[in-house]
């Protein structure tokens, strides 16, 4: 296998993570995240993000906590899918 055809699925990759971890950190957030908690009935599909996130005392106290973690998880997520497109532009050696 060619090195440039591997380090083309290796930025590949790293962009799908860096999108697959952003969406994780946007979807834990309780102030960003969708909202939750507001279900059909019985069965709420979005529970497990309710899940995640817990069941905090305070809720603006936990927005306020999980914002710095979600914005730097998000600026790290950012940094892998741009390691990924480095690695999808470069040229052949």
């Amino acid at each position: 296998m060619s090195l440039t055809r591997t380090t083309r699925r290796s930025g590949i990759t790293l962009i799908l993570l860096g999108l697959i971890g952003a969406a994780f950190f946007w979807l834990t957030d309780p102030r960003y995240g969708p909202a939750v908690g507001r279900g059909a009935g019985w069965y709420d599909p979005r529970t497990w993000v309710f899940t995640l996130r817990g069941t905090p005392s305070n809720l603006i106290d936990a927005a306020n906590e999980a914002s710095v973690a979600t914005w730097v998880g998000i600026a790290g997520s950012a940094a892998v899918v741009l390691v990924g497109l480095w690695l999808l532009t470069r040229r052949t050696v």
